[in-house]
């Protein structure tokens, strides 16, 4: 698997200045990045998709210059009503993967099944413009509802070869769940994945729903902010979790890129993006260029 970074990992600095932060990331040695939300930041829609305010031209030619490539694109909320701009702007920059960031639902499984049909239109949508959507996941996803996860309910009600995931391994641990079990599960729609670090000094389970979240009640936007404070990130490769099975295991599902993401960090942006970077070379099976 090729190396990246999630973009949200520096997004104080990139939401101060923009270029100034893409060009610090590729000079650290981060070639290819996704990048974040659009609509949960003051960044514009549409041509500013790409959270740099720049035409599609101008970012074309920027990305060239400095030679990143954009593997993926999340969008938020679900249903963005500028999704078909979003998609028609980085189809342009030749990206072949958008996605979904993540949602909740306290609904229950009759929500799951409404955001499912949500989800295939998205898919159709980018397929209109070559390209694969994808569905992020985060710890609720692992909560049951009649016996299955919110992650299988999703499979058995979405459409392999239209709607493909990206696995985030710290969140799937987070859920109670083993990431590698469930990168099997996902074999043949699994196309990125996610990787942060939990902390040793965390002082609580890896779990959240071993201690901190019922795994019985709904879970809110609100339980998921108050379940993701800085002290349980650690710097990609400084933490706990055995990062090279989960290497191991994209590598035989064919996942192409693995993207480092930093949450939260105690440090700045750009130092914490470094040490994950010098962390993670000590892992197998990654390449960086």
């Amino acid at each position: 698997m090729k190396v990246g970074i999630q973009l949200y990992s520096v997004k104080q600095h990139l939401m101060k200045d923009g270029l100034g932060t893409m060009k610090e990331v590729a000079k650290i040695g981060y070639k290819y990045i996704e990048s974040f939300s659009a609509s949960r930041f003051p960044i514009g829609e549409g041509e500013k998709a790409f959270g740099l305010g720049l035409e599609r031209r101008d970012a074309k030619a920027f990305l060239d210059d400095t030679g990143i490539r954009v593997v993926g694109a999340h969008h938020h909320p679900i249903d963005c009503p500028h999704f078909e701009a979003m998609c028609d702007y980085f189809s342009y920059l030749g990206v072949q993967n958008i996605g979904m960031a993540g949602t909740q639902y306290p609904g229950g499984k009759d929500e799951v099944l409404k955001k499912c049909e949500i989800l295939m239109k998205n898919a159709e949508t980018a397929k209109k413009y070559g390209m694969w959507y994808y569905y992020h996941n985060h710890f609720q996803e692992y909560q049951k509802f009649d016996g299955e996860t919110v992650m299988e309910i999703i499979q058995k009600n979405t459409q392999p070869g239209l709607l493909c995931f990206e696995q985030d391994n710290y969140w799937t641990a987070r859920g109670g769940a083993d990431p590698v079990k469930e990168a099997e599960k996902l074999k043949g729609r699994l196309i990125l994945m996610h990787q942060k670090d939990f902390a040793k000094d965390a002082g609580e389970p890896v779990s959240l729903f071993d201690q901190r979240v019922d795994i019985n009640k709904p879970i809110t936007q609100e339980i998921h902010q108050t379940n993701r404070h800085v002290g349980t990130f650690a710097e990609v490769g400084n933490g706990i979790l055995p990062i090279q099975d989960y290497i191991d295991a994209g590598n035989r599902l064919g996942v192409e890129y693995i993207l480092l993401e930093q949450d939260l960090t105690r440090i700045d942006e750009f130092d914490s993006i470094r040490i994950s970077m010098d962390a993670f070379r000590k892992f197998t099976g990654v390449e960086w260029d």
